[in-house]
């Protein structure tokens, strides 16, 4: 029997949650009809009343009595656990978590690829300390559930923004496998621990990691996986003047006998039954995805643009929603039974102008 089927709430633990993302994720989880947040952890917040912290949660009428927590404490069992941790930190405490939750919803980027020499380069914690009951990497719209896996690893945010614009050319074999990606992203991907002044980001637009950032192997990687194609990509990041938000571009070249006409069924094909995925298909309305629209929703937006044999393909997300909190939701819903949309359908629609 699911989750779904019975009235008894879901006991659930933050990881992380004083930080953007943990934020995020408990004001979400604090309207799903069907969970309870039973433990939040910080490690700096430890003893404050987590609702005098959120500024989100000040004008509840009713506070809640959860107060922050050290993640060594955590005890009890607790039908889920998402970690929000910073890549690191988690590994050393996943047997200690592991043992009081029947499954792990990892929002860091920890567990995400699984070649040796790509962990020690960027996760080196990760081949540190040995996975109970190992792990799965879930994209919610591509991935099947697979509740053999203790850890349910969700894609990083550029990552997750990238394989939408790539996702459709690459299962349809529309492209040849040299690839461009570049992602623009809002301060908030940095986390609270960032040490960039306002004074660097304000009224400026400039590289973040050009070459060598740990999001391109994820993709890679997850391509390999679900559709079993290789891609060769060039992937480079870049820093916006915005506090949230993402919009990626990338540069594709279509294969001999390719119309735009395929391109467009591709992309209809894979997203047309998403709830979060918007395909921009038309040449009316709006011109296309933009950052401003997707803010404080779950949702994505997706276009792709044709000419001759050249194809750009754009995504636009909310680096804290879609690319980590609501899609850890998300992927809960699916793993529980619930509908996707329980608790993200009031995150609707962004706001416009």
């Amino acid at each position: 029997m699911s989750a779904a089927e019975t009235s008894k709430p879901i006991r659930v633990a933050i990881l992380g949650g004083s930080g953007f993302t943990g934020s995020e994720l408990y004001r979400l989880l604090g309207r799903h009809p069907h969970i309870e947040v039973a433990f939040i952890s910080s490690e700096s917040k430890a003893g404050v009343p987590v609702d005098r912290y959120f500024v989100h949660a000040l004008r509840k009428k009713s506070a809640s009595s959860l107060k922050f927590r050290k993640l060594a404490e955590l005890d009890g069992h607790y039908d889920a656990v998402f970690s929000c941790l910073p890549t690191g930190s988690l590994p050393p405490y996943i047997a200690h978590v592991a043992a009081h939750t029947d499954r792990i919803f990892n929002v860091s980027g920890d567990y995400r690829v699984n070649d040796p020499d790509l962990l020690q380069r960027h996760y080196p914690e990760t081949l540190k300390h040995e996975i109970p009951g190992g792990s799965h990497y879930f994209i919610p719209e591509f991935s099947d559930v697979n509740r053999d896996a203790k850890i349910v690893n969700l894609p990083g945010c550029m990552a997750v923004a990238s394989i939408y614009t790539l996702y459709p050319l690459v299962a349809r074999d529309l492209i040849e496998p040299r690839v461009v990606t570049n992602a623009n992203t809002g301060s908030s991907g940095a986390g609270k621990a960032s040490a960039e002044t306002h004074a660097e980001r304000a009224h400026n637009y400039r590289p973040h990691r050009v070459h060598g950032h740990r999001h391109k192997p994820e993709i890679e990687h997850a391509l390999k996986v679900h559709e079993n194609r290789t891609v060769d990509l060039q992937f480079s990041t870049f820093s916006l003047d915005l506090p949230r938000g993402i919009l990626v571009a990338s540069y594709s070249r279509l294969k001999e006998g390719v119309t735009e006409l395929d391109v467009k069924k591709a992309f209809h094909g894979a997203y047309a039954a998403k709830p979060f995925v918007h395909y921009f298909h038309g040449k009316s309305g709006p011109q296309g995805p933009m950052i401003k629209t997707v803010l404080g929703t779950n949702n994505a937006e997706v276009a792709a643009y044709v000419e001759g044999d050249s194809c750009v393909s754009i995504a636009s997300i909310d680096n804290l929603i879609k690319g980590a909190a609501g899609q850890a939701l998300q992927a809960a819903n699916l793993y529980f039974g619930f509908p996707e949309e329980t608790g993200l359908a009031p995150a609707a629609e962004g706001a416009w102008p």
